[in-house]
């Protein structure tokens, strides 16, 4: 008898890049073979959770909404994980997969208590490595220490998020796998490095058509380096040039009142959540990243299959992706530098076709969505 192997995977936020993950990676799974679960929550969601979440749903996809809350709060967690643990004594699962730090500790708890054998974890880049103050980071790390004790395999992202879990003693170098992040192939044309600018795309947002675009994309957090791009952008001397954020958080009122107060209206929009990237790859020249640190990017893999030339913070999850002067620029997180980085991509057509080809390449040599389902069922499978 070929019985199913049956596997939940389990997130508290489902947005930025674990969503894309979670909506990409379980649908493939499903055709793969697997009864696939997701335990999720949407009380931290993009605008299109309701969206992907139904999608889910129509590629076979059994979906339950427990509601979880991203700070630590003793109440409201014990009713999380409450939820959690009944859904694994109803459900004969054989894998737990648990994604990001709050979900990663009520799910892995919930399966150790709930007997349920095989437990994975993948972090999506460490809290304890973007916090903010020594007390909350010794907290977080130590939590992590405990859970890695529950924890049969974790499955990191990248090579440098595996080597924080061992160098920080969260778990062994043999129970860790690296399985990095994938895109569907989204081929383009050979005959161009750069993709034409799309001049109705362009006017859709109300910019002129012969002006050079930069953006960035991400959660308007404090770590993700929002006010880095802004200042950046402030401090560019590249001429005919705005500056695009998409994305939505907690700073986006801030940021409004930073471009009011620096007059930089004509410079700068905030365009809010995103559902469809692609119309804004098509029109932009550059496109950069500005984080203190993250674990793999999709912003990175989206822009180079794309073909958009790429400027990134040297932080952990972008050195792994960006080779400096090959794929993209590298530079120092101090918004000077962003800005000397953008202004000269910007100022070298030729430079930005050299990297966004050789970006392009290396993205479908190493990170095609095929290539990554394929390693994650090949670990499933090994450990039953």
């Amino acid at each position: 008898m070929n019985k199913k192997i049956r596997i939940v995977h389990i997130l508290e936020g489902f947005l930025g890049g674990t969503s894309t993950y979670i909506s990409m990676v379980l649908p493939q799974l499903v055709r793969q073979g697997f009864d696939v679960t997701l335990i999720g929550s949407t009380n931290r969601c993009s605008p299109d959770a309701a969206a992907r979440l139904s999608e889910l749903r129509k590629n076979g996809v059994t979906v339950h909404i427990i509601p979880m809350h991203r700070e630590i709060n003793p109440l409201r967690d014990i009713r999380s994980f409450i939820g959690i643990y009944r859904l694994l004594l109803k459900n004969n699962f054989d894998i737990i997969h648990t994604h990001c730090s709050k979900a990663g500790a009520l799910g892995r708890v919930a399966g150790f208590l709930a007997r349920k054998n095989i437990r994975l974890h993948t972090p999506h880049c460490f809290a304890f490595t973007r916090c903010n103050g020594r007390s909350k980071k010794l907290l977080y790390l130590a939590l992590e220490k405990m859970l890695g004790r529950l924890t049969t395999k974790l499955v990191a992202v990248a090579q440098s998020e595996e080597a924080i879990a061992v160098n920080s003693r969260i778990i062994p170098n043999n129970r860790c796998a690296i399985v990095t992040n994938g895109l569907t192939n989204g081929r383009l044309p050979s005959e161009k490095a750069l993709p034409a600018k799309d001049p109705a795309s362009k006017a859709s947002l109300g910019i002129d058509r012969n002006k050079r675009v930069v953006v960035t994309a991400c959660r308007l957090v404090k770590y993700k380096g929002i006010f880095r791009f802004l200042k950046a952008a402030e401090l560019s001397r590249a001429p005919n040039t705005i500056f695009l954020t998409a994305g939505d958080g907690e700073l986006k009122k801030p940021a409004e009142k930073f471009i009011r107060e620096r007059k930089l209206e004509n410079k700068v929009m905030l365009l809010g959540h995103v559902s469809n990237m692609d119309k804004i790859y098509n029109i932009c020249d550059v496109v950069a990243l500005c984080s203190d640190a993250e674990a793999q990017p999709y912003l990175l893999l989206e822009a180079m299959r794309a073909k958009c030339p790429i400027v990134a913070t040297a932080v952990l999850g972008n050195k792994e992706l960006i080779a400096h002067n090959n794929t993209g620029l590298l530079t120092e997180t101090k918004p000077m530098s962003i800005a000397e980085a953008i202004d000269e991509l910007l100022a070298d057509s030729d430079k930005r076709n050299r990297l966004a080809e050789n970006a392009y390449t290396y993205f479908h040599e190493n990170h095609t969505l095929d290539k990554q389902v394929s390693e994650l069922t090949n670990i499933y499978k090994s450990l039953l």
